[in-house]
C-alpha cells in the first residue's frame, strides 16, 4: 500500500507541475480620442476673455491621459486541483478525500521585459502529505480490510507489532507514511518543468510571453489582476494572478 500511495502522489504532482499555458484573451483596440475643434474667436478681446474664464461650454477641455500602472512585479495564482485529487485518491485508496488541494503558481514580470513562471512545489508536496496523514484511520481500515480483518481488531494488530495501544500504533504509521512520502516525491527530477522563463511584451489588455517553446498570451483585467489559462485534465482552467509586490 505504501508504494501505491507514493506512486499516486508522484503522479498527481507531475500532472499539476508539468503544465503549459494556452493562449487566451483578445487584444482590445485602444479607445480613440477625438480632438476638439476650435471655433474662430470674434476678436482678440474674446480670446482673452475665453482664456481667462476657461474653455467655452461647446469646447470641453481635453482630459489628460491617466498615468499607466506598471505591470512589473510578482503575481500569485492558485490552480485548484481538489476535484482531480479527490477522484484520484478515491479510485486508488478506496475512500473519499474532500480536502482542498491547490498548487501555488508565481509569475515574475521583470523591468527588463523578462518573465519567470514557477510553482511552490514544496508547499504542494507538504499539503498532499498532510491530507493523506489526516486520513490515517481510513488508510489503516482499508489495509485491515485487504488483509481480511476488521477495524475492531486494530488493538490486536497494534500489540502484535509491539505497540502499547491503538493510538501509539496510529502515530507510528503516520510517521512512517510521512517519511516515505517525503522521500518518494523527488522534486529535483522535475526541475526543468517547474520553471519557465523568457521575454514578454505588453500591448493593450494582453501580455505576450515568448521563449524557445513558442508564445502564449495572458489577459490583463480591469482590476489589475491577470488571467492565465492552464490546461488541466483536458480542460482549460482560468487562473487569476494577483500582484504581490
Amino acid at each position: 500500500m505504501k508504494k501505491s500511495i507514493a506512486k499516486l502522489v508522484s503522479f498527481i504532482l507531475v500532472a499539476v507541475i508539468v503544465f503549459s499555458m494556452a493562449a487566451c484573451g483578445k487584444k482590445e483596440p485602444p479607445a480613440s480620442n477625438e480632438t476638439a475643434k476650435e471655433e474662430p474667436a470674434a476678436n482678440e478681446a474674446a480670446k482673452e476673455e475665453t482664456a481667462a474664464e476657461g474653455p467655452a461650454a461647446e469646447e470641453p477641455a481635453k482630459e489628460e491621459p491617466a498615468a499607466e500602472t506598471s505591470i512589473t512585479g510578482t503575481y500569485l495564482g492558485q490552480l485548484d486541483y481538489t476535484e482531480q485529487a479527490s477522484k484520484e485518491f478515491g479510485e486508488s485508496l478506496g475512500f473519499e478525500v474532500t480536502e482542498p488541494l491547490f498548487m501555488d503558481i508565481y509569475l515574475d514580470l521583470n523591468e527588463d521585459n523578462t518573465f519567470h513562471i514557477y510553482v511552490d512545489a514544496e508547499k504542494y508536496k507538504a499539503d498532499v502529505i498532510s491530507i493523506l496523514s489526516g486520513h490515517i484511520d481510513d488508510i489503516i481500515a482499508k489495509s485491515l480490510e485487504q488483509n481480511g480483518m476488521s477495524p475492531d481488531q486494530l488493538g490486536e494488530v497494534a500489540k502484535a507489532n509491539g505497540y502499547e495501544d491503538e493510538e501509539s500504533f496510529k502515530q507510528a504509521m503516520v510517521e512512517v507514511l510521512e517519511a516515505e512520502l517525503e522521500e518518494s516525491i523527488n522534486l529535483e527530477e522535475y526541475e526543468d518543468d517547474l520553471n519557465i522563463s523568457g521575454t514578454y511584451a505588453a500591448s493593450g489588455k494582453t501580455i505576450l510571453l515568448a521563449n524557445e517553446d513558442g508564445t502564449d498570451t495572458i489577459t490583463i483585467n480591469d482590476d489589475g489582476t491577470l488571467t492565465m489559462i492552464v490546461p488541466l485534465d483536458g480542460e482549460n482552467v482560468e487562473v487569476i494572478m494577483t500582484k504581490q509586490k
